[in-house]
């Protein structure tokens, strides 16, 4: 997380408060405010130190915590929240409960907590420059994805934190919970969003021809390919290409999916000709 930014650690339990900033400060935080010094940051009228708020890093154990949570998110607009336990937050208002982007259990798992870190960078990062545009777009941009509960507007936060970003996304999610809206979603709020959105499903194509629907082949590489055919990935040149039921691809062929992840190149089958892929990937699976 960039140096020039604060995390917050708010927690009644002194030896909690201790350990967590503890972490913070082996994986490289060096401007961590806790216990008493985070509450009158808190309470200061200091913009400028109010705004380098990075993160707040809260204690769900605590009895007063959505009080806590309601005096973070009125101090500090537009602040992601990591809250250490799973806590009741009833009474809390959507938007403000709409700020905790992780729940993690306690002990803190060391890999979980740098990626809840990271990814509340991106929260915060997008918030800023958003608000610096003029043109901060809020959760309600998508607007395919029916719904208003605690659960739906979390999916919508992780949804604006990597909609713009050009990486390869993993949906997670029971069939019929409509993880293709998701995927659509992200394409249609991307910079990709003028090219092609090519959905494939892995699971209703036999293993031994999925290689050729998705990479392509040449004519005379296999019985039956009497002529050259384009593959997915050709297909989503630019754009974003969907693998739906991921988890039901051969093993074999994820190997070759990893490959074109890394290197951004693949082959046609029967081909030695190298192709480049300028395409994002959102797979998703149950």
């Amino acid at each position: 997380m960039s140096k020039s930014n604060k995390v917050l650690v708010l927690s009644e339990d002194e030896s909690r408060l201790r350990d967590v900033a503890m972490i913070l400060e082996f994986i490289g935080e060096e401007q961590v405010v806790v216990g008493d010094q985070a509450l009158a940051l808190l309470e200061s009228a200091d913009q400028e130190s109010l705004a380098d708020i990075s993160v707040a890093v809260l204690n769900g154990a605590d009895a007063g915590i959505v009080k806590t949570i309601e005096s973070v998110c009125r101090a500090v607009q537009g602040v992601p929240l990591l809250m250490v336990g799973d806590p009741d937050l009833k009474g809390l208002g959507e938007s403000d409960s709409a700020r905790v982007i992780a729940r993690m259990e306690w002990p803190l798992n060391y890999t979980k907590f740098v990626d809840s870190l990271y990814r509340a960078q991106i929260f915060a990062d997008q918030f800023r420059r958003s608000n610096e545009r003029g043109q901060q777009r809020g959760l309600q941009l998508f607007r395919s994805l029916v719904g208003t509960s605690r659960k739906v507007q979390q999916v919508r936060q992780l949804m604006e934190q990597v909609a713009d970003k050009d990486v390869s996304v993993l949906i997670t999610g029971p069939s019929g919970t409509g993880k293709e809206v998701v995927a659509r979603n992200l394409h249609y709020h991307s910079s990709r969003r003028d090219k092609p959105f090519v959905p494939v499903n892995c699971g209703a194509i036999p293993g031994e021809l999925l290689e050729s629907e998705l990479f392509g082949h040449e004519k005379g590489a296999f019985t039956g390919a009497i002529t050259s055919r384009v593959g997915r990935f050709e297909l989503a040149e630019g754009g974003t290409l969907f693998l739906d039921e991921i988890g039901d691809m051969p093993l074999s062929m994820q190997v070759k999916i990893l490959r074109v992840l890394q290197e951004r190149t693949f082959e046609r089958v029967g081909s030695n000709r190298t192709i480049s892929a300028n395409v994002r990937v959102i797979a998703a699976t149950h």
